[in-house]
């Protein structure tokens, strides 16, 4: 650890200017960018605590979290530029393994929105310094925590383990995949990657190993990486334990906003810079909860900047869960009695920058906060020109084809005695139904150990039961049948829990055993029907409707004489999912079967790039209504329909 001098503690304490926000390496865009050394030295105002330098001067992270996948590539340069112009130096990002991982175990780093190696380019040509976070596991409200859904196949697996050979035999092959794209990007070797973040609030993870986070560390180490931060709350329980003696990890605090969280993290690995590494602007929002409600950092933000204290916006743009992307959790709450929440569609989060990429009210606050601040040492560049909204009048789709056309079979033909949940047969989200035989007896009940995690239940063909798993469990009464009947549940499943320990036991579909009257039902059926883009575009159109049974594939179209953003408004429809032009824009759930409100997301996100000049396809595949509901396309995203303080445009409904 490098001593510096006391004159340091001026700068600490932001009376004199911290190292440039513009990077000299990025001085001349036009040659090569030189290498920096990034590393921490002791805090003279006090030993226990770090401070960074670069390249021998003490620097201040002014970070903003943003995701590249969760933005159309299209946006990347715009989203950095709006960073840049509100006074910041720094991207952080996560990488989502699940979704650079193909069917076949290739990579794909190239196609749309995984071009890492793009995206850090436009952070060095923009001047802005970068936090690396790989994982493997990343939460970020994303599904499975990024972790790649078939390594819950085998009964009993574990992640974020060395004991489990078939996980450290993935994460190897992922990691050494992205140390090859991630390492010509290092500071050390010209490129804006300052640090490189160990695992991720592995603190919060009850099987605590600090035997997986050294291997983590030891692999990186061979890789040429570092130096390394990990993060996790700022406390006692989370910090304890897990944070290496080494003088090379800093620690992050998720978040870090008071004397005292930096307090304990200095006494929990003494002697190491302490940041902020996740400054939250706002929270998660899940399916059936109530409006967005961001939180005000100005206060953090101009602390932050009188102490040179460094720290990191938490989502700066949340961005958007784009197809089967977004996350789970598993907190209870006493209105609903169950025990799994899905994340929405948005990631709005609160963010400074909102999920069409527009400046909030509170981006203006931080901006003149952290300007003030710099005293003229640092001019923000202007903001960069607003993405284009556009609305679309009102269209209604019209039916095309039944839930059970299309169906994509599986090799084996689909029979199992003990019917499987979703990972045991490849399967991530999407539906599969599930088929059986029962008795002809009297009236019964069925019963389940897991339904994961919205169904509906069919007795020869009429539905007789919806199992929603956010609700508190109940048995399914079943009519008495004269006959043997068919037994049919089609499953959805959705958002895998991306934190916490239930992660290891959340399996899609149906998972343990179903029960006519005490009896496990055998001999079952199951038919896939994954939802990909390809499969919704490829459909063949139906000859007939299936009336008598809820929910169907509709197909319209809207012409565009410019693309430009647009959310589309769901509002008057149930549950299912929207794609355009061959585009998941992701799950939308705005109604109940009985007809009662959902949201609080009824409007989705569809970007310039997803649409083009002319007629636009459109897709809806809806698991509740029989019959289509109009479809319109406005210039800002609702919030909570019943909340009339909410700003809405042509607030109609």
């Amino acid at each position: 650890m490098k001593k510096i001098s006391k004159l340091v503690i001026a700068l600490l304490a932001g009376t004199l200017a911290l190292s440039s926000g513009v990077p000299a390496a990025f001085a001349q865009q036009k040659k090569a960018p030189k290498a920096v050394k990034f590393e921490f030295a002791e805090n003279p105002a006090n030993k226990n605590d770090g401070i960074f330098l670069l390249d021998g001067k003490p620097f201040q992270i002014r970070g903003g979290e943003m995701h590249p996948q969760r933005i159309p590539r299209e946006y990347w340069d715009h989203r950095i530029k709006m960073c840049k112009a509100m006074g910041l130096n720094t991207i952080a990002f996560y990488t989502m393994w699940n979704d650079f991982e193909q069917p076949d175990g290739s990579f794909d780093f190239k196609t749309g929105n995984r071009d890492i190696a793009a995206f850090l380019r436009l952070c060095q040509e923009n001047g802005m310094w970068v936090l690396f976070r790989p994982g493997p596991y990343i939460c970020g409200e994303w599904d499975f925590g990024g972790l790649p859904s078939y390594l819950l196949k085998e009964k009993g697996a574990k992640i974020r383990t060395v004991s489990d050979k078939n996980f450290m035999k993935a994460q190897t092959r992922y990691l050494k995949e992205m140390a090859k794209i991630a390492r010509p990007f290092l500071a050390k070797n010209g490129g804006p990657i300052l640090m490189t973040q160990i695992e991720n609030e592995y603190g919060s993870w009850p099987r605590k190993e600090v035997s997986y986070l050294k291997w983590l560390k030891e692999f990186w180490e061979k890789e040429g990486f570092g130096p390394f931060y990990m993060s996790d709350g700022a406390s006692h329980y989370h910090l304890g334990g897990l944070i290496y003696p080494d003088k090379d990890v800093a620690v992050g605090l998720d978040p870090g906003t008071s004397d005292n969280h930096w307090k304990t993290a200095n006494e929990k690995n003494p002697g190491v810079p302490v940041f902020s590494s996740e400054t939250y602007p706002g929270w998660l929002r899940r399916w059936g909860e109530g409006n967005w409600n961001p939180t005000n950092l100005s206060g953090n933000i101009r602390w932050y900047m009188e102490t040179g204290r460094s720290f990191s916006v938490f989502p700066v743009h949340g961005g958007t869960n784009f197809g089967f992307t977004a996350g789970a959790n598993n907190d209870p709450r006493k209105e609903f009695g169950g025990d799994y929440h899905t994340d929405l569609t948005s990631y709005d989060y609160g963010s400074p920058i909102d999920e069409q990429g527009r400046p909030t009210k509170e981006y203006h606050q931080y901006r003149e906060i952290i300007a003030n601040a710099l005293k003229g040492k640092e001019k923000l560049p202007a903001l960069p020109k607003p993405i284009p909204v556009t609305e679309v009048k009102e269209f209604t789709p019209k039916f095309f084809a039944n839930l059970r056309d299309n169906l994509q079979p599986l090799k084996n033909g689909g029979k199992f005695n003990d019917a499987p949940y979703f990972e045991a047969f490849g399967q991530n989200q999407g539906l599969a139904f599930y088929r059986t035989t029962v008795p002809a007896g009297a009236a019964g009940t069925l019963s389940y150990d897991g339904i994961h995690d919205y169904a509906h239940v069919y007795l020869d063909g009429k539905l007789i039961a919806t199992v929603d798993r956010r609700l508190k469990k109940t048995d399914i009464a079943v009519p008495a049948r004269a006959k043997p009947a068919q037994l049919e549940i089609m499953v959805e499943g959705m958002g895998h829990i991306n934190y916490g320990g239930t992660m290891e036991s959340d399996r899609k579909g149906i998972v343990g055993e179903v029960k006519l009257d005490g009896a496990p039902l055998k001999k079952w059926t199951v038919v896939p029907k994954t939802l990909s883009e390809e499969s919704v575009v490829n459909a063949q159109k139906a000859k007939a409707q299936e009336k008598d049974m809820p929910g169907a594939h509709f197909r319209g179209t809207f012409t565009l004489n410019k693309p430009a953003d647009t959310f589309l408004d769901m509002a008057q429809w149930g549950k299912g999912v929207l794609y355009v032009n061959g585009h998941n824009l992701g799950r939308y759930w705005s109604r109940t079967p009985d007809g009662k409100p959902v949201g609080p997301q009824l409007r989705l996100y569809c970007p310039a790039p997803f649409l083009k000049k002319g007629a636009n396809v459109v897709d809806v595949v809806e698991f509740e209504r029989t019959s289509p509901a109009p479809i319109r396309g406005c210039e800002t995203r609702n919030f909570d329909m019943n909340d009339v303080k909410t700003k809405n445009l042509n607030n109609q409904w």
